[in-house]
């Protein structure tokens, strides 16, 4: 049986330092101090480490860069997993090069395609791409992918069922009996699971749930949805993320719809803007920044170690619901 490959997280062990420290050791040596350096190597020497990995386990050359894509940087969920990501990248001295791809399938194609030499790894946190091409893509470069799951790769996602549930049970608390989901992208996974997630809830609680959309998940797709809507009104709505649900209230509020007497607006994410509008927008609160620290945790382990992660990771991470003045009480009528 051949000796079991002596690895980076080795030598950190047996030099008392970081692995990130061990990695920053012998691609910027300078990066380090001198006596950091004499240590590692030391330790490597002892434990007879290899850098000259096999070509398909290390890439090569070592960048500390990593790529992030985003579908929107203008929404605020993406700006705070993204903050969460740039705090962790920091701490392990990565450098963050963020691709928005504007919701568009084509740019983050060619978007990626460009960013897989600059960079040692890359975070998906809203990829619009096939299963395929993402299996592909992995066997050229570490990923780990965000609010999505895809077989053979690392992924983050928060706990959608969980949060649906306590959605669909505040509202038949409340009265409500008929609920409409807004839909968002029709390419999102993370749309099909909250939906998924949603008739399940609904069904168990005995409430008539339909699905409506996709609409773009902006503001302007939510007062789209509640025009289309407006004729005939559900007791409430559950929208795919905040920006719809603030379009389809704000619309709402400006029809003189009574809210939450009549109507109930649900949203998803808790962005800061929630909770300024209408006394304050309902909504499943995701667990942004660590989400974004998460992912660039696995991610760099995964780089480092590529070796010793041959089983692709799933985490889910836990979400809440928070009422506020946007759901409540239903007048009978």
């Amino acid at each position: 049986m051949a000796d079991k490959r002596v690895t980076i997280y080795d030598v950190a062990t047996a030099a008392g330092v970081a692995p990130s420290t061990v990695s920053r050791a012998f691609s910027r040596p300078g990066r380090v101090s001198a006596a950091t350096h004499a240590k590692v190597m030391a330790a490597a020497k002892e434990l007879d480490y290899r850098t000259n990995a096999p070509a398909s386990q290390e890439r090569t050359q070592r960048h500390h860069r990593l790529g992030i894509e985003v579908p929107d940087i203008t929404n605020p969920y993406f700006a705070e997993v993204v903050s969460g990501m740039q705090e962790s990248a920091h701490e392990q001295d990565f450098l963050l090069l963020l691709l928005d791809t504007v919701e568009d399938e084509v740019r983050e194609r060619t978007g990626l395609e460009s960013a897989i030499n600059l960079v040692d790894g890359i975070v998906l946190s809203g990829t619009r791409l096939s299963d395929a091409t993402l299996n592909h893509l992995t066997k050229r470069i570490p990923v780990v992918v965000l609010n999505r799951r895809v077989a053979g790769l690392d992924s983050v996602t928060p706990d959608y069922e969980h949060g649906m549930g306590q959605a669909m049970a505040h509202l038949a608390e409340n009265g409500v009996r008929t609920v409409t989901y807004v839909a968002g992208p029709v390419n999102s996974w993370s749309d099909g699971e909250r939906w998924r997630a949603a008739r399940t809830a609904a069904r168990a609680l005995g409430l008539t749930v339909q699905r409506h959309g996709p609409f773009a998940p902006t503001i302007a797709g939510g007062e789209q949805a509640f025009e289309e809507l407006s004729d005939s009104l559900p007791h409430a709505v559950v929208c795919y993320n905040d920006l719809i649900a603030i379009g389809f209230l704000i619309s709402a509020l400006r029809a003189g719809v009574r809210v939450p007497a009549q109507l109930s607006v649900m949203g998803h994410d808790d962005i800061p803007l929630s909770r300024f509008i209408g006394g304050g927008l309902t909504t499943v609160v995701t667990p942004k920044r660590a989400q974004g620290r998460a992912a660039i945790e696995r991610l760099v382990r995964r780089i480092e170690n590529p070796s010793a992660h041959r089983s692709p990771v799933e985490g889910s991470l836990p979400v809440r619901l928070v009422p506020r003045a946007s759901t409540g009480p239903r007048e009978d009528r």
